[in-house]
């Protein structure tokens, strides 16, 4: 039942190929925006390592299925088909702050109408569009401000407040300058195939919740992860404010690698995979590039969850408790 939990996990995002993509657009991002995260849920749905999870999730999890019904009967929404794509990015890292574009056909009266229920539901004009607030989950432990508007019927803006959303409404517009003012290089480089993309500058400015020697040390951070040409491949790259701190970084990476090949070298479908990961170091950015074929990351995938030490607290190889009793 475990063996493919990871995977169902990725299936909770859709099930089903859609009929065009949507690539991280740097004109949705605030110029101002320290850090950005992209989920491409059409280049997801049309991967077929994404295939393969899905007739997988199909036949050994049927809760996972039954789950995408029961939001489809609550939401009017399906993952699988109506999910194009979710953009969040924030100019700090801070609770309850941040933007959050997603990409979706929606039933906008529907949603509408149980948002006008919504605890402490207030609803503001900006220019030509209603911004709702409102108090998600409140009376629990993670509640919090919300706000939000339809900036098109299939484009909505959330954020943690109605000042965010209307400042991000701004940007959509372009009255307000975005990443792509500033150039392709605030925010990486497009790639073909890209699912999940990552990008931050001026990390070390951040007003970081937890202290974090590291960060201070880091000025940007892009991680590109996808699937093109029958190939799933990564692309990293760390810019450190000094050469030396690159190269510890790109040690550490290299001894990271090393770990893992140590861990699982009896398995050589795992180390093909590993092997296939490269770090560099030039001037002042580390950086890590690897692809591998679909059926290689599939086979060395399925090796990987199905390893003990992704079982709860008896991770990184431990026995499980189960395990452990009957050794005894």
């Amino acid at each position: 039942m475990r063996k493919t939990l990871t995977l169902a996990i990725i299936a909770l995002l859709g099930l089903t190929a859609t009929v065009w993509a949507e690539p991280l657009d740097q004109h949705c991002v605030s110029a101002d925006a320290k850090w950005a995260v992209h989920l491409d849920a059409d280049a997801l749905h049309a991967s077929s390592l994404y295939q393969k999870t899905r007739q997988q999730v199909l036949e050994k999890h049927p809760e996972a299925v039954a789950g995408l019904a029961m939001i489809r009967e609550l939401w009017k929404f399906d993952p699988s088909t109506d999910l194009h794509g979710v953009t969040v990015y924030g100019s700090q890292l801070k609770r309850d702050t941040g933007v959050a574009i997603i990409h979706a056909k929606v039933d906008q009266p529907f949603l509408l109408e149980r948002l006008k229920k919504a605890p402490e539901h207030r609803v503001s004009t900006y220019g030509k569009y209603d911004v709702h607030s409102w108090l998600h989950a409140k009376g629990f432990r993670c509640e919090r401000p919300m706000a939000g508007a339809f900036f098109k019927p299939d484009v909505l803006v959330f954020g943690g407040s109605s000042e965010e959303v209307m400042a991000a409404l701004d940007v959509l517009n372009g009255t307000k300058p975005s990443r792509a003012d500033q150039g392709p290089s605030s925010g990486g480089k497009t790639h073909p195939g890209a699912v999940f993309v990552i990008s931050a500058i001026g990390l070390g400015d951040l007003d970081w919740p937890c202290r974090s020697p590291l960060a201070q040390q880091v000025d940007s951070l892009t991680l590109t992860v996808g699937e093109n040409d029958g190939k799933i491949f990564v692309e990293g790259a760390m810019t450190a404010k000094k050469a030396e701190t690159a190269q510890q970084l790109k040690a550490v990476g290299d001894g990271a690698l090393a770990l893992a090949t140590l861990m699982h070298g009896e398995d050589a479908s795992l180390v093909k995979l590993l092997s296939a990961l490269k770090w560099t170091a030039a001037e002042k950015t580390v950086r890590l590039e690897g692809s591998a074929s679909v059926d290689d990351v599939w086979n060395g995938l399925q090796k990987f969850v199905d390893k003990k030490f992704w079982r709860g607290p008896h991770r990184f190889g431990h026995p499980a408790p189960a395990a452990a009793k009957e050794k005894k």
